[in-house]
C-alpha cells in the first residue's frame, strides 16, 4: 500500500492551487478547511483525510484521482449506439447520457427524447447547479418562474440552478432536447 506522503499530495496540491492563482486563504474559504491545515498538507507534515483531499478537490475543481497524482482519461467517446439510459420517472420520455466516465467531470450532457404530449409532470423540478437546453428538434414549452416559454428548434435556455421549472412537448411528434447541466 502506497502512503499519501509518497505519492506527495501537498507537493499536487500546492501546484494546483499556484496554477489557479489562489491564495492559501482563497483555497481556505472555498474548501471550509483552515489555511493553516492546507499549508500542513503542502508541505507534507499532516497526512490529509479523504473527506479533506475531496473538500480542497472541490474547491480547486479537481477529482481526488488528479490529487493524488494519478493519469487521468482526458477524452471519452460515446457512440451513438452506446449511450446509456439515465433513470428518470418521467414517462415516455428518454434520458441519454452523452458523455461520462470522466474523473471529476463539471458537467454531464445529455440527450432527452420526449415524445409528443409529455411533460415533466405537475410538479416544478428545480437542480441546485444551472442547466442548459437546446432543442435539436421539435419543439417544447418551459414553464420558468411562471413564466411560459415556447422554444422551437435550434433555440436554447440559460438558466440557474433552484430555479424552478417544468416542461411539456405540446406538439404532435416527439422533441429531441439537448441538456447540459453542471454536475
Amino acid at each position: 500500500m502506497i502512503s499519501v506522503e509518497a505519492i506527495n499530495v501537498g507537493k499536487n496540491i500546492k501546484s494546483m492551487r499556484k496554477k489557479k492563482g489562489l491564495t492559501l486563504q482563497e483555497l481556505a474559504e472555498k474548501s471550509a478547511i483552515s489555511a493553516t491545515a492546507i499549508s500542513a498538507i503542502e508541505r507534507n507534515v499532516s497526512s490529509p483525510t479523504v473527506n479533506t483531499l475531496t473538500a480542497i478537490g472541490q474547491a480547486l475543481g479537481e477529482s481526488l484521482s488528479s490529487l493524488l497524482g494519478e493519469s487521468e482519461t482526458s477524452y471519452v467517446l460515446t457512440r451513438s449506439d452506446n449511450r446509456v439510459r439515465l433513470a428518470s420517472d418521467v414517462r415516455n420520455a428518454d434520458f441519454l447520457s452523452l458523455a461520462s466516465g470522466i474523473p471529476g467531470q463539471r458537467f454531464q450532457p445529455t440527450l432527452s427524447i420526449i415524445k409528443a404530449g409529455t411533460t415533466s409532470g405537475e410538479d416544478y423540478i428545480a437542480h441546485r447547479a444551472d442547466e442548459f437546453f437546446l432543442v435539436v428538434k421539435g419543439t417544447l414549452e418551459v414553464e420558468l418562474n411562471g413564466e411560459t416559454i415556447r422554444m422551437e428548434e435550434g433555440d436554447s435556455l440559460y438558466f440557474r440552478g433552484n430555479t424552478p421549472y417544468r416542461w411539456q412537448n405540446t406538439a404532435d411528434r416527439e422533441t429531441h432536447l439537448l441538456i447540459v447541466a453542471a454536475v
